[in-house]
């Protein structure tokens, strides 16, 4: 048998070509793979520019003609909106049409909301409505006027009502059954400013307030009523005072951690077991407005003792206490809000529009009569704007579109 005879030259030569191949095909991935890299980069630092740049102009995209009155408010609720006045409560999926509509007769009405319920009280009066997505569940007529009012994620209902000689902290399932009946003495437990009720409708959080003599106190309690569903037991968990120190204002910003703001500062209670104070922050200067959100929760404090750096600080915490934000700045405004990562300050027809990283979107006048408040609509820097008179959906610009479009105020 012949043998086979090898050229050991070419083989070498192709082994060496194969290898320059295998090289320059690397190469070109890796540039490519840079290439891609550098783009997505670019584009990133250019959405991110984009996201924390002001706008100093806007347009109205679309505007409706609404009936001019002071007294219709709207919050954002499910996948849409809530209309509601003292003549009646809407839902729109889109401003100007109408899911549902329920007429009310209420003298003072206000609405408070979670996740799943709304519940539509009149202050002053003895009515509340129980409501979802799809309309309305049920009604309540109480025997005392309402004070103030909560509603759990199930549905469960808290109302502080203002008897003859003593005040009522009343609870109720979805079905209008009375839970528990907590009467409350001025000369006792001290008059009941406000409440809260935990997301599962099984805990309550109660500021007292009392006077006695030249001094002031006001007591914040707890009561657990996951025994009170089942055998009429209530449990009071524990509570804690504060001399000379108001407590206005409570909210639960987990199942088991409550939020009580006070003049000067705000407490943390973990109420799992044996109530406890968690965190606390305390403030210098006085705190203007407290606004919570969904992740946040923010405060204005009067910085007027150093105008040179802004008549505010804005704070923003996390719900659990962490700060995330301290600024200051000028802004003319009566009422702030906030709407996932964006806060909404505004007064007559000026506004203010901050992102959570405190860079200031938007500050200046708009056209129209008294916003009532501001919702982020679809698309970039897209808003509704609802006046006393109109509703309109307006997006914000890097630059004048037209000779017509009006230029906002520089804000000093």
């Amino acid at each position: 048998m012949a043998k086979q005879v090898y050229n050991f030259e070419v083989f070498t030569n192709k082994k060496e070509q194969l290898k320059k191949i295998r090289r320059k095909q690397k190469q070109a991935q890796w540039a490519k793979r840079i290439f891609f890299g550098v783009i997505a980069l670019v584009l990133l630092i250019v959405l991110i520019v984009l996201h924390n740049s002001r706008c100093d102009y806007y347009e109205y995209i679309e505007e409706t003609k609404t009936e001019n009155s002071n007294e219709v408010s709207y919050e954002s609720f499910g996948e849409g909106y809530i209309k509601y006045s003292e003549n009646g409560i809407e839902y729109q999926k889109k401003f100007g049409v109408s899911e549902w509509n329920i007429p009310v007769s209420f003298s003072n009405p206000f609405l408070v909301k979670s996740k799943s319920y709304l519940l539509l009280a009149d202050r002053g009066g003895n009515k509340l409505m129980l409501l979802n997505v799809n309309g309305k569940i049920g009604e309540l007529t109480l025997k005392y006027p309402v004070i103030q009012a909560d509603i759990s994620d199930q549905g469960i209902v808290e109302v502080i009502l203002e008897g003859e000689k003593t005040n009522f902290l009343q609870l109720y399932d979805r079905e209008g059954n009375l839970i528990a009946d907590m009467k409350s003495s001025v000369d006792e437990t001290g008059y009941p400013m406000t409440a809260a009720i935990s997301p599962d409708g099984t805990k309550l959080a109660v500021s007292y307030f009392s006077i006695a003599g030249m001094t002031s106190k006001t007591t914040v309690a707890f009561y657990d009523f996951s025994g009170q569903l089942k055998n009429n037991d209530v449990n009071f968990m524990g509570g804690f005072d504060y001399e000379d120190f108001m407590i206005p204002k409570l909210s639960f910003v987990d199942g088991d951690t409550l939020a009580a703001f006070g003049e000067s500062a705000t407490y943390y209670y973990n109420i799992s077991d044996e109530p406890k104070i968690e965190k606390e922050i305390t403030f210098e200067e006085n705190i203007e407005s407290v606004f919570v959100g969904e992740k946040y929760i923010g405060y204005v404090l009067d910085h007027s003792n150093q105008p040179e750096e802004g008549r505010y600080r804005l704070l923003l915490y996390s719900r659990n206490g962490s700060k995330k934000l301290d600024m200051t700045l000028d802004m003319d405004y009566e009422t702030i809000e906030i709407r996932g990562n964006e806060i909404y300050a505004f007064q007559d027809n000026t506004c203010t529009i901050i992102n959570t990283s405190g860079k200031i979107l938007f500050q200046g006048e708009l056209e129209g009569s008294s916003i009532q408040t501001i919702m982020k609509a679809g698309g970039w820097r897209t808003y509704h704007v609802i006046f006393r008179d109109k509703i309109v959906r307006m997006r914000l610009r890097f630059w004048e579109k037209n000779s017509a479009q009006k230029e906002t105020r520089e804000s000093s």
